[in-house]
């Protein structure tokens, strides 16, 4: 397994400058955050793009995944709101075409929650509906979508392995892949094993932060309730080989090297527990 962390947490760093100071640490690999400053939708020229591409592989990180912006800024693929829905596929469609031209294979994709008088059904399905789009895109260009799973209180049609498995299994596309998050799985009380028993293959990725049980916190691993050592484990157990990625949180960002630098060491330190 490899550790990548994802640069929202470096919001008052501009993208090159928080790959030189990812790359410093010793970071494998970079989950780009796609909001501003970072890559957000048509904000940078093709030039721009590929002088990115060329910098992360002089720095051998790999990109892991693009991560849209779906908690920093209004889009929502289950929304009722027609312009709404359509306006966040198109921003999703323009994030995998950044992804190709920085030379990542797989973006993120984010639930929402429905809104008030939309009942849970209606909001899945919309979100079905929106996939299927992507999807042919994604096809067309040869990147992984990532579901990722979230706490009911963020979602509440995407927030177990089964209702990511249930949308796999509509929308029967070889893109279609899930994230597990332990934050997420700390709050929403699905047990770790059966998330990854569960899913099996289609595991493409796995977010780590921590908290108390009790309120998303993306904290630094270790210092929450969340089960490490357990996890490595289970991951090694079904031969997982893919990337951890730090997703730590907004009280980092005024200062995030300490943060982030603690943070990897602590999750090498529980790779090499493990062995």
């Amino acid at each position: 397994m490899k550790i990548s962390t994802a640069t929202s947490v470096f919001v008052n760093y501009q993208l090159p400058q928080a790959i030189d100071s990812m790359a410093q640490m010793g970071f494998e690999g970079i989950d780009i955050w796609c909001g501003r400053p970072h890559l957000y939708r048509h904000d940078h020229p093709p030039a721009w793009l590929e002088r990115l591409h060329e910098q992360l592989a002089a720095h051998r990180l790999t990109p892991a995944c693009l991560m849209p912006a779906f908690f920093r800024y209004p889009y929502s693929l289950s929304s009722p709101i027609e312009a709404i829905r359509q306006d966040s596929i198109q921003y999703v469609i323009e994030t995998i075409q950044n992804a190709v031209a920085v030379g990542c294979k797989q973006v993120l994709i984010v639930p929402s929650h429905s809104l008030h008088g939309q009942t849970i059904d209606e909001a899945r399905l919309l979100y079905l509906g929106s996939l299927a789009s992507i999807c042919l895109v994604a096809e067309e260009m040869n990147t992984l979508l990532g579901l990722e799973i979230v706490y009911p209180n963020l979602s509440d049609y995407m927030c177990s392995s089964q209702d990511a498995l249930a949308a796999i299994e509509n929308l029967k596309s070889p893109c279609l892949g899930v994230v597990i998050d332990t934050g997420h799985l700390n709050l929403s009380g699905e047990d770790t094993e059966r998330a990854i028993l569960n899913l099996g293959h289609h595991l493409l990725q796995v977010h780590v932060n921590d908290n108390d049980g009790h309120q998303q916190q993306n904290a630094i691993p270790g210092e929450g309730t969340y089960d490490f050592p357990r996890l490595i484990k289970l991951l090694h157990q079904v031969g997982y080989a893919g990337f951890l990625s730090l997703e730590l949180g907004w009280g980092y960002t005024f200062d995030p090297m300490p943060a982030v630098s603690e943070a990897l060491r602590r999750m090498q330190n529980y790779l090499q527990s493990s062995k």
